[in-house]
């Protein structure tokens, strides 16, 4: 935390015609402040991701077997179930004539019915979402 007091400290020094010890403390404040804003900006980050981890436990829940995430009120998915165990990575499934594959681990999941959430899956690009467990 800064010490404000320094503020005035340096404002005397100056007053007292001792710029250069002015100058000094001026420096010592600018590195911590530089610290601070460093830290602030590492703890937006770790809050941003437990942000994350928080939506996803509310909103990612398993249905016949398969892993899906709920985001506006849209359902979306399948993710790949053996992806997620291992990796606690959210692989879209593609869907084939028989069954449904990852294309990260390339593991054939068969189905009953064909998914609900995402019409082309076949021209879609795998997306790995990172999830900390």
């Amino acid at each position: 935390m800064l010490d404000y007091r320094r503020f005035k400290e340096i404002n005397d020094l100056f007053a007292k015609g001792q710029p250069e010890k002015a100058r000094h403390l001026l420096m010592e404040l600018q590195s911590r402040c530089i610290a601070l804003r460093d830290e602030l900006d590492m703890l937006k980050i770790r809050i941003q991701a437990f942000e994350d981890i928080l939506y996803f436990t509310k909103n990612l829940y398993k249905e016949n077997g398969f892993y899906w995430l709920k985001t506006a009120g849209v359902k979306q998915g399948p993710f790949c179930p053996q992806c997620y165990a291992h990796e606690r990575a959210l692989i879209p499934l593609e869907k084939s004539r028989h069954d449904l594959r990852c294309p990260y681990c390339n593991t054939a999941h068969t189905h009953s019915s064909p998914p609900c959430a995402g019409s082309n899956h076949q021209e879609r690009q795998a997306k790995i979402i990172p999830f900390a467990g």
